[in-house]
């Protein structure tokens, strides 16, 4: 099975350097967080720009640093019908007890927070003021998320990286982890170019490619012919 699924910090394709810097101080403590009333990371941009995927690689990281193997992590929608109110209710009873990361902090992913109402939205603030949650959220449209949510989060853009060649660089890894044949510069180029972000097309495209590729058969080696 080919895996293209990054598993650290540093196999994501971020559209900035900043925001790279950003995300290792802050794993590495050489930024406190939570801290400065900011509990959140707020998680934005197009789609299938690896959001939800970074959530747990981030908390994974995170949790490192204190001696843990693997985050505990508890992860929302608001898809399931359940009103904001009792999810909140069932957090803050869920963040009374003692956590289960070696942080002593309670890991929490609102994923695509942007479907949550305005009111819900609101009423969600109150909880991000707690000292012993570390929250992520992802969104597609940020201009949909409450301005005091944002205001206690750091906002990382996930949109896509101006320079291709960021993109050609973690491909080419990828294919050669799977054991793929190798794909020339420029159709690496074009690929990422015509995807615009989008890893779940990146990486479609990259093992239709490599798969019409005709990989020779190994030469075989000329039998010594014994002259009598």
């Amino acid at each position: 099975m080919i895996s293209f699924q990054p598993t650290a910090t540093d196999d994501m394709v971020f559209s900035d350097t900043d925001t790279k810097r950003l995300l290792k101080d802050i794993i590495s403590g050489n930024l406190s967080f939570p801290s400065n009333g900011k509990s959140t990371l707020l998680l934005f941009g197009s789609y299938g720009s690896g959001k939800t995927t970074y959530a747990n690689i981030f908390f994974n990281e995170y949790e490192e640093r204190f001696g843990g193997k693997e985050a505990y992590v508890d992860c929302l929608t608001n898809e399931g019908g359940e009103m904001i109110t009792e999810q909140v209710a069932r957090l803050n009873k869920t963040c009374d007890l003692v956590s289960f990361n070696h942080s002593n902090k309670h890991y929490i992913i609102f994923d695509e927070v942007d479907n949550y109402t305005e009111k819900q939205q609101q009423r969600l603030k109150s909880f991000l003021n707690r000292k012993d949650i570390i929250v992520l959220m992802t969104t597609n449209n940020l201009h949909k998320i409450d301005l005091g949510i944002q205001s206690r989060s750091y906002l990382i853009p996930f949109n896509a990286s101006n320079n291709a060649y960021d993109y050609v660089t973690r491909i080419k890894t990828i294919i050669t982890q799977n054991n793929l044949p190798m794909i020339r510069d420029a159709t690496l180029v074009t690929i990422a170019q015509q995807a615009e972000g989008d890893w779940r097309q990146i990486c479609s495209q990259v093992e239709q490619v490599c798969r019409s590729i005709s990989v020779p058969p190994p030469k075989q080696k000329a039998k010594l012919q014994v002259v009598k």
